[in-house]
């Protein structure tokens, strides 16, 4: 093993808590690969009590891939738990899914499936006018990633809590989990059944977790109780790259993990191999502004490289236009590729006149985070009947497919009211559907038989077909009833392919049958875009997205007040997540960071301006490509009057030249020294 000295005290240090605080761009995955070798190899640990958890797939798959290629024994690296928490999580749950009253064959809910589901309990409730389905159901899951049903201040007189408990009761009846319910019934698993936790207690001796600064709470109340038997907890994470606050992550996690755990070792990785001298530091200047962190100076033997870039648009049009100026000149002259440059931005309604301009000029991209195709109707029906085909009580996705299939609303909701009345699920209904005093046609009497023809004789084979297999059968009964334009054909065609080959490496290397249940499990838990690395495109994404992520050219755009920071953010606490968002934004670079922003941009219709980032003032000093410090830079915002075109207030200004927005013509740039402003 090649490692430095503070990297082999990290890998060779293995009982007890210990906590890595690892800087962007350290080596921190290599650091966790090189442990789990050590412990098997040299400590001679049962690979059995091996727990390493990720955020991602993708960081999974790379962890098991890496190992592989290290260890080559597939028998060895299947007995080693390495995934995301809710793959992991969901596995366990549906060993035991018996003890909290659910069948193994539960369904994962998305979140669209919530919304309807909620959508349907507001108007029940006759209140859908008065809450927000979408609100309610980001305060679900706020209730449940915070263990409110720990609290005992649990206010359980609210109208909100009146959804909550029927939207939990609704889940219950009809087998299913949302993705929060995951960690919230491990949390119950363990709370109300201590023998079942002392089984994995003892299963899992020795626990791993990355990107420890993004639990919540629920996350880490599982990980304390898992390892609360053997003490043996390793963290790595990096409090300044803490930015997913909204999701519910609490940087107090990883700020508090010593007082938390006693007799806690403490690492730092904080040599960084992936960027510049020049960017790393930047990066260390801009994260020092921050009050609330764990002290490290992250350093560097890379070259100097260049000095970080500023440019300073009239527009958002022409901010856009510059960047794409830029990557011609430098897939041109400077031989780098599309795939070298990353562009990011704070929100995602920047993209559009990004994607606009890029286009025009013939510049090949990928946008992360836009609406894929698996949100496309067809796609939606056609896992509607996976999701009814695997959990026969799962009563949403029935719903779905009667949508899908009945033209006329009220004959679904007459077989609502029947169900309700007579407390007879919905399936049966349908199933028998000339028994009961229904309203409807012959010919949708025929297609809810077909339908239901076909639904009893997938079910029969449920335990005998691979999930291929049943893919395969669905799809074929999809085509034979409906005309699908060639987009979603294809989209079915992939879908195919990629359970083949998930169904043959399982097969292949850990001698496993892929049933549909589990298909459905890896289809919902996990993430994955590593078809998406490979294209030789640029990439496009939020800065939320490109955590983990490494380009050799990166633009952060729209740097201004109001936009990045938020302005929601602006002036309290969460300013502190802002600046690290900006630092995961900048540690992304390898070679060159630059940093664009616009003097007005349309934001939802509307023409705006505003004054460049606070960001870019706290990294000044380090900055002498067009932007040194010159006597114009105390002007700023203030009122002027200029000879020729009247009065106005400055925006911004580099060197000598300003941006100034006149009451009368608007937004225009001069230079300062033809002495027409009076200040």
């Amino acid at each position: 093993m090649n490692l430095n000295q503070i990297q082999h005290k990290i890998v060779t240090t293995i009982n007890g808590p210990i906590l890595v605080v690892a800087g962007a761009g350290s080596g921190k995955t290599r650091v966790i690969i090189y442990r789990i070798i050590y412990m098997i190899k040299k400590m001679r640990i049962n690979p059995e009590n091996i727990l390493a958890l990720t955020f991602t797939k993708k960081a999974a798959n790379e962890m098991k891939s890496r190992l592989f290629k290290i260890i080559n024994n597939p028998l060895i690296l299947k007995k080693i738990t390495i995934g995301t928490f809710h793959s992991i999580f969901s596995i366990i749950l549906r060993n035991e899914a018996h003890l909290l009253g659910y069948n193994s064959n539960y369904t994962i809910y998305d979140n669209k499936d919530s919304d309807y589901l909620i959508k349907k309990i507001l108007k029940n409730l006759n209140i859908e006018k008065v809450l927000d389905y979408r609100k309610i159901r980001k305060q679900i899951s706020n209730y449940k990633n915070n263990l409110f049903f720990l609290s005992k201040k649990n206010n359980k007189n609210t109208l909100f809590y009146k959804v909550y408990k029927i939207y939990v009761k609704k889940c219950h009846q009809m087998n299913s989990l949302d993705f929060d319910d995951i960690l919230l019934h491990t949390n119950y698993l363990f709370y109300r059944f201590p023998n079942i936790l002392l089984k994995y207690q003892n299963k899992f001796k020795y626990i791993l977790v990355d990107e420890y600064q993004d639990t919540n709470i629920s996350q880490n109340n599982i990980i304390k109780k898992l390892s609360n038997k053997y003490k043996n907890i390793f963290v790595v994470g990096d409090d300044a790259q803490s930015i997913y606050s909204f999701r519910g992550a609490k940087i107090s996690n990883i700020l508090n993990f010593h007082f938390i755990y006693k007799n806690t070792k403490i690492f730092r990785l904080e040599q960084n191999y992936r960027s510049t001298n020049s960017i790393v530091k930047a990066s260390n200047k801009i994260i020092s502004f921050n009050k609330n962190q764990i002290y490290k100076k992250v350093w560097t033997d890379n070259e100097k490289g260049e000095e970080i870039k500023i440019y300073n648009a009239t527009s958002d049009e022409e901010e856009a236009i510059y960047i794409a100026n830029y990557i011609l000149m430098y897939t041109t002259k400077k031989k780098f590729k599309y795939k070298d440059f990353a562009i990011l931005y704070r929100t995602n309604y920047q993209s559009n006149i990004i994607e606009l301009i890029l286009k025009e000029k013939k510049i090949p991209y990928n946008i992360y985070g836009s609406i894929s195709i698996e949100h496309r109707k067809e796609i939606k029906d056609l896992f509607s009947y996976l999701k009814f085909i695997n959990n026969i009580n799962d009563e949403v996705s029935l719903l779905r497919i009667l949508n899908s299939e009945i033209k006329y609303k009220k004959t679904i909701k007459s077989i609502i009211n029947i169900s309700k009345k007579k407390n007879i699920e919905i399936y049966n209904i349908i199933n028998n559907i000339e028994k009961y005093d229904i309203n409807i046609n012959i010919n949708t009497v025929k297609k809810l038989k077909i339908i239901c023809s076909f639904l009893k004789k997938i079910r029969f084979n449920l335990n005998k077909f691979n999930a291929y297999q049943i893919v395969k059968y669905v799809i074929i009964f999809l085509l034979k009833k409906k005309k699908y334009e060639n987009k979603i054909k294809e989209k079915f065609k992939l879908i195919l392919i990629n359970i083949y080959k998930y169904v043959k490496k399982k097969l292949r290397f850990y001698n496993i049958n892929t049933y549909l249940s589990d298909f459905l499990q890896y289809f919902y838990l996990e993430d994955d875009n590593n078809e998406n690395d490979k294209a030789n495109k640029v990439s496009i994404m939020t800065v939320h997205l490109s955590k983990g992520l490494e380009y050799p050219i990166v633009f952060i755009t729209g740097l201004e007040e109001n936009i990045f920071p938020s302005k929601s953010c602006i002036g309290n606490s969460q300013i502190e997540e802002e600046r690290r968002l900006f630092y995961v934004a900048l540690t992304r670079a390898k070679k060159i960071a630059i940093l664009t922003y616009a003097t007005s941009r349309f934001l939802w219709g509307n023409k705006i301006t505003n004054i460049p980032s606070r960001f870019i003032n706290e990294i000044n000093k380090l900055i002498s490509i067009k932007y040194k410090k010159n006597k114009y830079n105390n002007i700023l915002g203030l009122k002027i009057h200029h000879k020729d075109f009247g009065s106005g207030i400055i925006l911004n200004c580099n060197n000598d030249i300003a941006t100034i927005k006149f009451n009368k013509l608007g937004i225009k740039r001069i230079l300062l020294s033809l002495n027409k402003i009076i200040f």
